[in-house]
C-alpha cells in the first residue's frame, strides 16, 4: 500500500508549482476540447459556448499572473512559435481586458428606440431598449489552437516535473524508512478569507 507523506526539501522545489500550472493548463485544454466538440453540432448552445470560452481563458492564464506560485512566462516554452505567442498574447489580453474587467472600450453599447412597424401603425416609440457586444467567446478555429498549445504546455510541463523528481530524489534517499513514516501525513489547508492576498 502506497501513502504519501508531506516534506519539507532542504533546497527550494517548483514541484508544486509545476503541478498547479499542470492542473489549470489541463483544465483550459479540457474545455476547449469541449468547446471544439460544441462547435461541431448542428446548434451550438451559445450559453455553453461562452461558458466553456470563458472558462478555458481563465483557467489558462491564471499561470502567468502573480499570486502564489511562480509565474510562468510564454518564452519559457521552446517549442513556442510565433503564432503561439501571438494567440497566447490574445488570450491574456481577452482575459485582462474582457473577462477580469468588462466595461471597456472594445465593447460596443448602443441605445435603441422600440418602434412599431406593423402596417398600419401609427404610434411613436413604444419603448427604449439597449444592446451591448464584446468578443469574448472563442471561434472553432481558436479553441483547436488553444487545444495545441496546452498540449505544448503540458508536455513541457511533465519534462520540468521529471527534472524536479530526479534532482530531490537523491536528498529522499537519505532519509531513512523511519524518518520517511514520521514525517505527517495532514493535507494541504486553503486559507478561507476570501479577501486574503495571493501572495507568496
Amino acid at each position: 500500500m502506497l501513502t504519501s507523506r508531506k516534506w519539507s526539501p532542504p533546497v527550494s522545489t517548483l514541484i508544486p508549482d509545476i503541478h498547479g500550472w499542470l492542473d489549470d493548463i489541463s483544465s483550459a485544454r479540457e474545455f476547449a476540447e469541449r468547446l471544439v466538440r460544441e462547435a461541431e453540432v448542428e446548434e451550438p448552445d451559445a450559453l455553453l459556448v461562452d461558458a466553456l470560452s470563458v472558462s478555458a481563458i481563465v483557467r489558462y492564464c491564471r499561470c502567468f499572473t502573480t499570486g502564489r506560485r511562480a509565474r510562468l512566462r510564454i518564452d519559457q516554452l521552446p517549442s513556442a512559435t510565433g503564432a503561439d505567442v501571438n494567440f497566447h498574447a490574445r488570450l491574456r489580453g481577452t482575459r485582462d481586458w474582457h473577462i477580469s474587467h468588462p466595461v471597456n472600450q472594445q465593447e460596443a453599447h448602443a441605445l435603441y428606440l422600440i418602434i412599431d412597424e406593423s402596417p398600419g401603425a401609427t404610434t411613436g416609440a413604444v419603448g427604449i431598449s439597449s444592446r451591448a457586444t464584446s468578443q469574448i467567446s472563442l471561434a472553432p478555429f481558436e479553441a483547436r489552437e488553444m487545444v495545441d498549445l496546452c498540449g505544448k504546455w503540458i508536455a513541457w510541463l511533465k519534462d520540468r516535473l521529471a527534472e524536479e523528481n530526479m534532482r530531490l530524489m537523491p536528498l529522499v534517499a537519505t532519509l531513512s524508512r523511519d524518518e520517511l513514516l514520521a514525517l505527517p501525513q495532514d493535507e494541504p489547508q486553503c486559507n478561507e478569507d476570501i479577501h486574503a492576498r495571493r501572495t507568496r
